[in-house]
């Protein structure tokens, strides 16, 4: 006890009589270790993952399953909110089988439904991803001339504001009108044989249902909602609290023309979690048709993989769409994509390959986990996805480590 007090002393005595510089500098660093505690606990209570991929990827759904597993599951009042990206997705379809019926020579069983699909189509047009990022392009330009950014923060604040995507709702009683015609119908049945410029899953599907999206009682299902196809080209911010821990989820457009704004994001990523479309390997990009989609993805992997401010962040690769894979392969090879493929036309053959693509244009030392998955398949999303949140909790545990 005497030595205690006698150390107490010391130090008392000590500290009194040090220059006052000393005491600041003192204060200084218990100020700076204090300010590291902080950002240690931050860090091992946060992760930051950002979500990259090409436009049908998977982003936006596995965002939305996360949402269903670990978040608010979409309540009444929200899914409402739905509706009318879904009437969108709906007269999509429609104006996507016109354009075929135009080219099939097919005619509309009456003149006043043939010149109802006139205007229709000139209301709805398809969208062109092309036209929407310049449109995104110019007004990013704009802001950034008016107010320049400089923190992470103000950036994703002014790419996630913009809204250059915003189409007049359609008619209910037109789309009825419409795909009740016989030809309408003749069109979508035949819809397995175009030769290009295939109808979607979510097309198909939506089509399908569309007397129950268009009645007066509808409220949009999960599975509706994770099956919304919609343009994706600024900054989204998720957040999610799972055991303890928030996870910061960062869905970047996946565009080729958007994706020099990738780089602005890396910083205090744990994780990058990189979808890839499956079935684009005889598929070509919307912004260049000479560019293969999935060799695209390819490129783009390799080059984030190997940035130098990602040297230490490992990646979660996910191989999504493996169910419209499987089906595709009946009718095409990857060897459309992939010319030294020699492999059988199998599933099990075709996917391991396209992994092995993946994971050789990596840098030798880059950890990469691999998932083939199915993103709007419930059941199945909430399996991997607890082994993603663990596979993220290890991760984090490694970097908080590291720091």
């Amino acid at each position: 006890m005497d030595l205690l007090r006698k150390k107490k002393t010391d130090t008392t005595f000590s500290l009194t009589n040090m220059s006052k510089g000393g005491r600041a500098a003192v204060a200084r660093s218990r100020s700076i270790d204090h300010q590291l505690d902080e950002e240690r606990e931050r860090r091992e209570k946060e992760v930051q993952i950002l979500i990259i991929g090409g436009p049908g990827a998977g982003k936006s759904t596995f965002i939305k399953q996360l949402r269903l597993h670990y978040g608010d599951q979409f309540p009444p009042n929200e899914r409402r909110l739905f509706h009318d990206q879904i009437l969108q997705n709906v007269a999509m379809g429609l104006v996507h089988l016109i354009e075929h019926m135009e080219r099939m020579g097919l005619q509309f069983e009456t003149p006043e439904v043939q010149d109802l699909s006139r205007e229709f189509r000139k209301k709805h047009p398809r969208i062109s991803i092309v036209t929407l990022i310049k449109k995104f392009k110019e007004e990013n330009e704009k802001a950034e001339e008016i107010c320049p950014v400089t923190t992470r923060a103000e950036l994703t604040k002014r790419l996630s504001s913009f809204d250059v995507y915003n189409p007049e709702v359609p008619n209910v009683d037109d789309m009825h009108t419409l795909w009740a015609d016989p030809a309408m119908q003749i069109c979508f049945e035949k819809r397995n044989k175009f030769e290009t410029d295939k109808l979607t899953h979510s097309s198909e599907y939506f089509l399908l249902h569309i007397g129950r999206i268009c009645s007066k009682e509808y409220l949009a299902s999960v599975q509706d909602i994770l099956l919304i196809r919609w343009p994706t080209l600024g900054v989204q911010e998720h957040k999610f609290m799972v055991d303890g821990l928030l996870y910061r989820m960062i869905d970047v457009a996946g565009q080729r023309s958007l994706r020099k704004k990738w780089i602005h994001f890396f910083d205090e990523v744990a994780a990058v979690a990189f979808f890839v479309n499956l079935t684009a390997y005889d598929e070509f990009t919307e912004e260049d048709p000479t560019v293969n989609s999935l060799q695209d993805s390819l490129q783009a992997f390799a080059e984030i993989s190997h940035s130098q401010f990602l040297d230490k962040t490992d990646f979660i690769l996910f191989l999504n769409k493996k169910d419209l894979f499987a089906n595709k392969l009946k009718t095409s090879s990857i060897a459309t994509c992939f010319p030294d493929y020699k492999g059988p036309n199998t599933v099990d053959a075709s996917l391991k390959y396209i992994k092995e693509q993946f994971l050789q244009s990596k840098p030798a030392q880059k950890q990469v986990y691999s998932h083939a998955t199915c993103a709007i398949d419930v059941p199945h999303m909430k399996d991997l996805l607890a082994t993603v949140v663990d596979c993220i909790v290890d991760i984090n545990v490694k970097r908080s480590k590291n720091y």
